[in-house]
């Protein structure tokens, strides 16, 4: 009897453990642990620029990645500071615009879908994408007589390396961008607050400041 008990005692703990593995599976396992100051940082100043550009009777338009199957803590984190701060200013938020990425492959908005939603965007309109700035082919480029909407970007890693960011600016395809330092600080953000942990592993860039683009990035993915 008293080995019959222990059977079904070990039976109980080995199902309750394969359930919990099975769920760990499914949510990505327990992953490195995250610091989410740096990532809410980022989230509230592209808000922040967002809601400097927005004008009266205009909407913020978001392009964000997918974290539905492939998971990204960071960029949930980034997003939902981003919509806090959107949220305390009563700003309407107008169309989201999420996609599923290949997370092998490099982070990109298509040029198609950002060629649309800057079309159908109106002057009094924001677009701030989480995924880079609009790279446009030239027949693309070529069907915008007018780029109405600002556009925000957020350009981390690689990307400010590799695209001609002083280039969009000119044409008017953005208005900010959060671009990643060539020597970010690698420590902890734990103690140090939002501005401090921003200035360390990022640089806002805008019209004002273009001669700062020799200074960024950049870093390994």
């Amino acid at each position: 009897m008293r080995v019959s008990k222990v059977v079904r005692v070990c039976a109980v703990l080995l199902i309750l453990g394969a359930c919990a593995a099975i769920c760990l599976v499914k949510t990505g396992g327990f992953g490195p642990g995250i610091e989410p100051v740096l990532h809410r940082a980022t989230g509230s100043v592209l808000a922040q620029q967002a809601l400097g550009l927005l004008k009266p009777g205009g909407q913020v338009i978001v392009i964000a990645r997918d974290t539905s199957v492939f998971k990204n803590p960071a960029s949930d984190i980034q997003l939902a500071a981003f919509y806090k701060v959107l949220s305390k200013a009563n700003a309407t938020v107008g169309r989201s615009q999420l996609l599923q990425l290949d997370p092998l492959r490099p982070l990109r908005v298509p040029s198609g879908d950002f060629l649309e939603l800057i079309k159908s965007s109106s002057k009094e309109s924001v677009i701030v994408s989480f995924m880079g700035p609009p790279l446009l082919e030239d027949s693309e480029r070529a069907q915008l007589t007018e780029v109405k909407p600002s556009i925000v970007a957020f350009c981390s890693g690689r990307l400010a390396q590799n695209v001609d960011l002083r280039s969009l600016f000119e044409q008017g395809l953005l208005k900010a961008a959060v671009v990643t330092r060539r020597n970010p600080a690698v420590q902890s953000f734990k103690h140090r607050d939002m501005r401090q942990c921003f200035g360390q592993s990022y640089l806002l860039i805008t019209s004002e400041n273009l001669a700062a683009l020799s200074v960024v990035s950049i870093a390994v993915p």
